[in-house]
């Protein structure tokens, strides 16, 4: 039974392997587990976008950005199909206890319940995916969609019939009479106005109202009036209506603007989260050599090998390395509340990760490839937000443009009229004809300075998006060009940085070999673990400034999270199959 038993608890121990955070790594190396690689080859991202034609629907990932296909282990890592629209929330962590039930137990009344490690730290996808879903100022960028389709509601209401009328009754007069008169008219998207009602008019009227008597079942009319002059090809009913709909159009490339700001934004915090984890461990290893030096100091002076004050400036090193842990530690908590705000569960919550155990080492870093430049700035001309909502911007401009013009125009408009009465005929026998009227009225602005005026401004306005289309245009450009220049200096960093980690740990080594020699002092033995300290730590800001330029550069680019899977996929499965 005994036997048995120990076996079940191997079993959990590897289970508690499989899924825990390993905390233990090479001394002030910053972990690797993942590659950003380079290929050669461009991958074409089909990315599926609203009704808009002028939103382009194809994105090129850029060859620097294509994750490598393979891993350290030899294993092939495939590329992730692009995301859709409704991503899947964040994977929830399985916290459930393995089941380590012997059976017919006769010595243990209850199984031995063995610890789980922690909850697996969040891969940068899942920070992703976490912003398209839950991020507040996202889903405030969305909410403009409802704003928009409210307004073009409204604007279509200029369109709606509506009922029209009116009844008088004059009771007591010399002219004892009541008349009524109730229809129904629209206005019409080619400007004019149709319109169909009922008359009804009793009594005695005045000679100069005749017009109000009617037959005994009163008078069913329709009329038309249309626009000749002004209002032909559009007026202002149309103009609003159709910068409303435009609207619509807008609030997209404003969305996916707020969405890319978001994401870069949660990168970064994602990035500047890693980096703490890494420098606390850095801090944590520098602090454990001086506890171990401690007892090999004792068991040297109690042997007289080593004078005693060592101890005491041992002691010192020991406390000051302390200090640094505990403001490591404070940056990590620093770092994991910032991060929660981008990191959210299903129900939007945040999420803080403030345990020192949940701790990712960065990925691979890999120099991007210069040959895709000029398309990578080629296709953040076509994918950024802001040309697609200045192209909006220029249609409502022209249609404001096109009404301007069309106030100069004199408003000339022609009518029709046909009427019938039925019913027993009036005294006067005049109403049972079918009447047929046509109608023509002219009005216009002698001088039309309100409409000159509008056509002066709007010809400024075209002016000033023409310049601004310009600088938009060039400032993507050079955000492009800023930010792969960033992520090529970062990338030659963190080689440099590499190399000077590993002379620097060479360095310790021997020195540490000279001071068990009793060739060296501890205050060089101090000096060098310092040195590889700040070697460890310079690595480590060497690859927080890769991997924010990445984000910097995806942005630039115009990716958003669904193309961002591409890059971030084998960085969470590496987090996944971690032990």
């Amino acid at each position: 039974m005994n036997h048995r038993i120990e076996k079940l608890t191997y079993i959990a121990l590897l289970l508690t392997l499989a899924v825990g955070c390993s905390s233990t790594r090479n001394l002030f190396v910053p972990s690797v587990s993942k590659s950003l690689a380079t290929t050669s080859q461009p991958t074409t991202l089909q990315k599926t976008q609203g009704s808009n034609p002028e939103i382009p629907n194809q994105l090129v990932t850029p060859a620097s950005l294509v994750v490598d296909e393979s891993t350290t282990d030899g294993e092939d890592v495939v590329n992730a199909e692009p995301i859709p629209v409704a991503l899947p929330e964040p994977m929830e962590l399985d916290s459930q206890e393995p089941d380590l039930t012997v059976e017919e137990p006769t010595e243990l009344e209850s199984p031995e319940v063995v610890e789980l490690g922690p909850p697996a730290a969040p891969a940068a996808i899942a920070v992703i995916r976490s912003v398209r879903n839950h991020f507040p100022l996202v889903q405030q960028a969305e909410a403009s969609r409802v704003i928009a389709s409210g307004e073009a509601l409204s604007a279509s209401g200029a369109f709606d019939h509506k009922l029209d009328g009116y009844s008088n009754a004059q009771p007591m007069d010399y002219y004892e009479n009541n008349w009524h008169k109730w229809g129904v008219k629209r206005d019409t998207m080619w400007g004019g106005q149709v319109a169909a009602g009922y008359k009804l008019g009793r009594g005695s009227f005045e000679p100069w109202y005749k017009e109000r008597e009617t037959n005994d079942l009163g008078e069913f009319g329709v009329s038309l009036t249309a626009p000749i002059g002004r209002d032909w090809a559009i007026d202002a009913n149309r103009a609003e209506l159709w910068r409303a709909q435009l609207e619509r159009n807008r609030v997209e490339p404003f969305i996916q603007a707020q969405l890319l700001m978001a994401i870069r934004d949660g990168m970064h915090s994602y990035w500047t989260w890693i980096a703490a984890g890494e420098n606390l461990r850095i801090a944590e290893d520098v602090l454990q050599l001086g506890i171990d030096r401690a007892k090999y100091l004792k068991r040297q002076v109690e042997e007289g090998e080593k004078a005693e004050i060592d101890i005491v400036d041992n002691r010192r090193i020991i406390v000051s390395r302390e200090s640094k842990v505990t403001l490591a530690r404070r940056k990590l908590a620093q770092a994991g509340y910032k991060l929660s705000l981008f990191l959210r569960d299903s129900s939007g919550t945040p999420v803080v990760y403030d345990d020192p155990a949940l701790r990712l080492g960065f990925p691979k870093v890999d120099t991007p490839n210069e040959l895709t430049f000029d398309a990578d700035v080629q296709m953040a001309q076509d994918n950024r937000p802001e040309l697609q909502e200045l192209q909006v911007v220029r249609r409502q401009l022209s249609v404001a443009y096109q009404q301007a013009l069309n106030e100069t125009r004199a408003d000339i408009d022609a009518g029709v009229f046909v009427g019938q009465d039925i019913g027993a005929a009036t005294k006067s026998r005049d109403k049972s004809e079918t009447e047929l009227e046509a109608t023509l009225t002219v009005s216009v602005p002698l001088e039309r300075r309100k409409a000159l005026g509008k056509v002066r401004q709007l010809r400024g306005k075209f002016a000033q998006f023409r310049s601004k289309l310009q600088f938009a245009e060039e400032k993507i450009a050079t955000e492009v060009q800023i930010a792969r220049a960033a992520l090529v200096a970062a990338a030659e960093r963190v080689e440099q940085n590499s190399e000077a980690l590993e002379l620097a740990a060479r360095m310790r080594e021997a020195e540490q070999r000279l001071y068990e020699e009793g060739q060296s002092t501890l205050f060089n033995l101090n000096l060098r673990e310092q040195q590889q300290a700040e070697a460890a730590g310079g690595l480590v800001e060497s690859q927080l400034e890769f991997f924010t330029a990445l984000a910097d550069y995806t942005a630039a680019l115009g990716l958003d999270g669904t193309d961002l899977e591409f890059i971030y996929a084998a960085d969470e499965q590496a987090a996944e199959e971690e032990p």
